[in-house]
Formats: C-alpha cells, structure tokens, sequence
C-alpha cells in the first residue's frame, strides 16, 4: 500500500463519517433550526470524499470534476442553510430581525 492509497481511503472514511454523524443528527434532533446544524456540516464530509477522488484519480476528467462538485458543495451549502434559517425565522415570527426583547420564538 502507497502513500496516496492510504491518503484516499482517509479521506474516504473521514468524509463518510461525518456524512453518518450528519444523517443521525437530522433524524434525531426535533426542531428544524437544530437540524439545520447538522445539514450545515454536510459539505464538509462531502468535500473530504470529493478531496479523496481526487487523491485517488488525480486531477484527470474525474479528479477535476470531483474538485468542482467539492467546491460548489463547500461553498454553497452554507449559503443554503442561512437562507433557509432566515426563512424558518420569517415563517415563524414574521420578520427576521429581533423585534424587541424577544430572542427566542416559540414555534406556532
């Protein structure tokens, strides 16, 4: 076993990992700005295994396209979840800034 094997299989195991730890989260946690937590840390898990294709493949038609995936993952996402926060928020309060003293909104 080479280096670059070991290193793709790493970054392989690491980025299921945390994609399982993300799943459990989003079943178990009640609340959908709790969950929101868990979908936010997605990209991370799937820009390790995009990482570990293209440790594997290197930067061929596969590797390059896995290197895009990754990015637009890693970057998007967490654009995908504030919005979808402040959506939530508008839903259920009306507005998404702090009217007032209320900092916590109870849901409907």
């Amino acid at each position: 076993m080479t280096f670059r094997h070991i290193c793709w299989i790493v970054l392989l195991v690491a980025g299921v990992g945390i994609q399982v730890v993300c799943v459990a989260g989003l079943v178990l946690l009640r609340d959908a700005l709790d969950r929101l937590h868990c979908a936010g840390a997605v990209s991370l898990g799937a820009a390790l295994v995009c990482a570990a294709v293209v440790v594997r493949d290197s930067f061929s038609l596969i590797g390059n396209k896995a290197a895009a995936i990754g990015f637009v993952l890693l970057f998007a996402n967490p654009v995908l979840v504030h919005a979808t926060g402040r959506m939530i928020r508008i839903r259920r309060a009306g507005d998404w800034r702090v009217l007032g003293e209320d900092v916590e909104v109870r849901p409907r």
